[in-house]
């Protein structure tokens, strides 16, 4: 799946990392990068969140299978701060 919201992996990472999965997650809702940069400390703490997160392997698996299954939502840190940022933008439209 193409990101929207590409961003180069840092040291020299490779394949899907933290930054590729939130991207992924920020794209199926259907967000912006570039305007939810705009939220400030909530952004930040997302960002904070994905590398952390101990769910990775389940969030890939989401991803492939079902990308719009909200059983992510059941163990992603993030889930509540996107979502609230996903129902702002979709408030805004």
């Amino acid at each position: 799946m193409q990101s929207r919201n590409p961003r180069p992996p840092e040291n020299g990472a490779q394949g899907e990392g933290p930054d590729e999965l939130l991207d992924c997650r920020v794209e199926m809702l259907g967000l912006d990068l570039s305007v939810i940069e705009n939220a400030g400390s909530a952004l930040q703490e997302i960002m904070r969140n994905c590398p952390i997160c101990g769910h990775r392997e389940a969030c890939v698996a989401d991803l492939k299978r079902d990308p719009n299954d909200p059983v992510w939502e059941t163990y992603c840190p993030n889930a509540k701060a996107l979502l609230g940022l996903a129902e702002s933008s979709w408030q805004t439209r």
